[in-house]
């Protein structure tokens, strides 16, 4: 019996012990979830986070917005009335379809990478005019080459591709609201908030061409001035992507800007009098530095349709300056040596939504 005492003692005490516990726990959880639920905190989740890669296609349509870009004067001139037969807002560009890909991965270190491309293609508007023996280039070069006067139709035409490339150092936050349930319902939505920090390398490209053309009518036209003109900025980009995940969507939004040096290139083709063969003015080719910027702005929703792929629709815009517009390249004075300036005092907006696919794992 003695020996049987210490026995019944401790199972006695284990049993309240026991007894207590599970009276004490519950009171602990539940003021755990009043307390969380009153301040809303956020908790930070940087340590001991997992890495994550992702790869993002975006499909884009934009809309290109030149008017105030292009030099005010006339293109092809109407010498019956002496207005504009073609003017620079006669260029209406439609949307035009691009791409941007961007694959990166967020390390455990919080310092990860990304490396990405942009694209716009099939940026081409176009102006014809007939008229009777009216239209000519605008003077005073119209005047001085016969065959730049006197048509019966005339077309302008004007097009443009963009490309960019981009590399980048990322410095990543995350935050994680844990679900609490109480008398609030949108408490119990728990949601994550990811915030990259972004520097690095950009390159943007822009690379373009316009013409000019006079004829009897407008199926019978030939060329009689062309510019062609490629802009290269190389710049250091600074940026921030904010993120909000909650249940299967996902919210986004980027800011990125680089100040860049642009190199300029402008080539004019020779000005000819086609009546007497002469070279009026020969053709030319000009190249010229000079400060630019790359800015981009964007944001997207995703709807995710699993553990790795989601649905994605946005907005993007995207602006240059200090780039070389061709039609801005026409020089339609009577100087008849070659061009050797470029105008580099212009600047690209483009537009437009966007969807996609990412894929997050």
């Amino acid at each position: 019996m003695a020996s049987s005492s210490p026995r019944r003692i401790a199972l006695a005490a284990v049993t309240i012990a026991g007894t207590c516990a599970a009276a004490v726990y519950p009171a602990a959880f539940a003021a755990a979830q009043l307390v969380g639920g009153a301040y809303d905190l956020a908790l930070p989740a940087s340590v001991g986070r997992s890495s994550e890669s992702y790869v993002v296609f975006d499909a884009l349509y934009m809309q290109r917005n030149s008017d105030k870009s292009l030099n005010p004067g006339p293109l092809v001139l109407d010498t019956d009335t002496q207005q504009a037969a073609i003017a620079p807002g006669d260029l209406q560009f439609p949307v035009a379809p691009g791409y941007r890909v961007l694959f990166g991965t967020h390390a455990t270190e919080d310092i990860g990478w990304e490396v990405g491309s942009l694209g716009v293609y099939g940026m081409f508007a176009d102006a014809g005019v007939a008229g009777s023996d009216n239209l000519q280039i605008p003077p005073p070069l119209g005047e001085k080459v016969a065959s730049l006067r006197a048509a019966s139709a005339a077309r302008a035409t004007y097009g443009s591709v963009l490309n960019s490339a981009e590399a980048n150092a990322i410095l990543t936050r995350q935050y994680v609201h844990l679900p609490h349930y109480n008398a609030f319902p949108a408490d119990a939505i728990g949601y994550a908030i990811t915030v990259d920090w972004l520097t690095g390398f950009r390159w943007a490209g822009l690379d373009e061409n316009a013409a000019l053309a006079l004829g009897p009518d407008l199926s019978t036209l030939d060329t009689v001035y062309a510019t062609r003109t490629s802009s290269n900025l190389f710049g250091w980009q600074l940026g921030a992507r904010g993120r909000v995940d909650w249940e299967r969507w996902a919210l986004e939004g980027t800011a990125k800007g680089a100040l860049a040096g642009a190199n300029v290139t402008q080539s004019q083709s020779p000005i000819v009098n086609t009546l007497t063969g002469e070279v009026y003015r020969p053709g030319s080719s000009t190249q010229s530095a000079n400060v630019g910027g790359i800015f981009e702005l964007g944001t997207a929703l995703v709807y995710r349709l699993g553990d790795v792929w989601g649905l994605r629709v946005g907005y993007s815009m995207l602006w240059l300056t200090g780039v070389a517009l061709a039609p801005n390249q026409f020089d339609f004075s009577a100087n008849p040596l070659p061009v050797t300036t470029v105008d580099t005092n212009n600047s690209l907006w483009l537009g437009g939504g966007s969807v996609g696919l990412e894929a997050r794992w």
